[in-house]
């Protein structure tokens, strides 16, 4: 979507999200979130998962 210069069709909140997310902190803040939405609940899984006893 940042590549086709959709922000002109579909409005305000696109423009903004491609001005934000098309810079280069906007790419790696948004890396980060999904590591990090990845590696929390996988940190806590496996934190459950050590102290059950099977």
């Amino acid at each position: 979507m940042l590549k086709l210069d959709i922000s002109t069709l579909l409005g305000y909140t696109v423009a903004v999200f491609q001005k934000f997310f098309g810079t280069s902190f906007g790419i790696i803040l948004s890396s980060v979130i999904l590591s990090l939405w990845v590696i929390i609940p996988v940190a806590i899984i496996n934190r459950m998962a050590k102290r059950k006893d099977f």
